[in-house]
C-alpha cells in the first residue's frame, strides 16, 4: 500500500483556496461531517467550471491517519466510499454533481476522517504541446462518525511561570471537535477571540485523542493572578 504524507495535495489546495478561486474550478463543500448510517452517510459535491473549456476531473478517496506528532498521513482507500462518477469532463461554464456514498465499516468506535480529492487531469492540445499545463487538486475533508459519537475536551493548565504558561487540551471523547469560533477565557472572562486562537493552534477540528498545547503566556503576562484558563467552544459554552 502506498502512503502519502500531506504536502503536495494540501499545499495545492490551500494555494487554490487563497489565490485561484476566481479563475480555476471550484469544489463545494470542502468540509463534511457524516455518520455511518442513515441519510447522513453520503455527501453530494458540486464542481463548478467557470472556464470556456471543459476540464477532466478524477476523484480519489484517501484515509487520514496521523503519526506520533499528529501530522496527517494519506493512504489511498478504494473500500470505504463509492464516488460517482469517478471520472468525467466538467462542461465549460457549467458544473458537475458528484455523489460519495459511505460503504465502509458500520460500527465505528470513534470518528474516522478522509480526504476526497478532486484531481484535474492534464489536457494536452496541439497549441499546448510546448507549454507547461497547470492543473489543480482540491482535497476535501470528510469526518465519518458513529451516530452517538461526541467530542469532549479535557483541559489542564501548566502555569507555574507566566512566561511559559501552557494550556493542554485533549479531545477525550470519541467524536471530532469542531473548534470554529472558540475563544480563550481567563478567570472567567474572554481574552482571546477566534482570530487569536486560530493563529495559536493552526487548526479547526480536533480528532479523538489528539492534543493541543496552547501557549497563553501572552494573554496572562499582565495579570496579577491566574485562577482559571479555558478554551470555550460552542459545545462547552455556558
Amino acid at each position: 500500500m502506498v502512503t502519502l504524507r500531506k504536502s503536495g495535495i494540501l499545499a495545492i489546495c490551500i494555494a487554490l483556496l487563497t489565490s485561484f478561486s476566481a479563475s480555476s474550478y471550484q469544489v463545494q463543500p470542502m468540509v463534511s461531517e457524516l455518520q455511518t448510517v442513515g441519510n447522513r452517510s453520503s455527501i453530494t459535491y458540486r464542481v463548478i467550471n467557470p472556464a470556456d473549456t471543459s476540464i477532466p476531473i478524477e476523484v480519489e478517496v484517501m484515509t487520514r491517519t496521523f503519526d506520533e506528532n499528529q501530522k496527517e498521513i494519506l493512504t489511498p482507500n478504494e473500500d470505504d466510499f463509492i464516488v460517482l462518477p469517478p471520472q468525467i469532463d466538467v462542461p465549460a461554464n457549467g458544473y458537475q454533481v458528484f455523489r460519495a456514498q459511505y460503504i465502509g465499516e458500520g460500527e465505528l468506535d470513534s470518528t474516522k476522517s478522509y480526504r476526497i480529492v478532486f484531481k484535474q487531469l492534464p489536457l494536452k492540445t496541439e497549441q499546448q504541446q510546448s507549454q507547461v499545463n497547470m492543473v489543480f487538486n482540491f482535497a476535501t475533508l470528510v469526518f465519518m462518525s458513529p451516530p452517538t459519537a461526541k467530542g469532549a475536551l479535557t483541559q489542564t493548565l501548566n502555569c507555574e511561570d507566566k512566561a511559559s504558561c501552557v494550556l493542554k487540551v485533549v479531545n477525550s471523547g470519541n467524536g471530532v471537535m469542531n473548534l470554529l469560533q472558540s475563544t480563550m477565557h481567563i478567570n472567567g472572562s474572554e481574552v482571546g477571540d477566534w482570530t487569536w486562537l486560530q493563529a495559536a493552534i493552526g487548526m479547526t477540528y480536533l480528532m479523538p485523542n489528539h492534543v493541543l498545547n496552547i501557549d497563553v503566556s501572552e494573554l496572562v503576562k499582565d495579570m496579577t493572578a491566574v485562577t482559571s484558563v479555558e478554551m470555550v467552544t460552542a459545545d462547552n459554552a455556558i
